[in-house]
């Protein structure tokens, strides 16, 4: 579910005309994070480092309204949940991206990212199924360190979805 936010009384109306003029209206910051504890909990728990840190950030993003802030048509809409898109490496070298259903309960989201990504891993188109605008476009590339990324982009496509690139694990 989406709701309509009312510009006229929305406390970022300025802030929204302002940017949305813009043909790349992003902003970004690039940090150094220590995942030592959440690697050691991810290998405690038997689980992949990757759906640790998914299920984690995307607990954090779906508690951020700012988040959830999604610009359609010219009009910004609050999603109630946001879920991933994921890059999924493929046995052959190849890709494909995939679509990951936020569950609150860890267990959940593991059994359903398990799922999508051996659905993922069987195929070999690039699209998912049902992905949508409620989504966080993530790529996971553990095996190199970097302190910056740009991204693929059609500036002809308006976007207002966060990507997520976390490194070093």
């Amino acid at each position: 579910m989406k709701t309509k936010i009312d510009l006229a009384n929305w406390p970022r109306k300025d802030h929204f005309n302002f940017f949305n003029q813009f043909e790349e209206p992003f902003w970004s910051a690039t940090v150094s994070v220590d995942c030592t504890v959440a690697y050691k909990k991810a290998k405690e728990l038997g689980v992949s480092f990757f759906l640790y840190y998914l299920h984690c950030s995307l607990n954090a993003a779906n508690q951020s309204e700012a988040f959830r802030y999604r610009i359609i048509n010219d009009e910004v809409f609050v999603y109630d949940d946001v879920h991933a898109s994921a890059t999924i490496n493929r046995p052959n070298g190849t890709f494909g991206f995939s679509y990951i259903d936020f569950k609150p309960q860890f267990t959940e989201f593991i059994e359903g990212a398990k799922k999508e990504i051996d659905r993922v891993q069987a195929t070999t188109g690039l699209f998912p199924a049902n992905s949508g605008e409620n989504v966080i476009h993530y790529s996971a590339m553990p095996w190199i360190n970097f302190t910056g990324l740009t991204h693929a982009r059609s500036f002809s496509f308006k976007d207002s979805i966060p990507k997520k690139y976390p490194s070093g694990w």
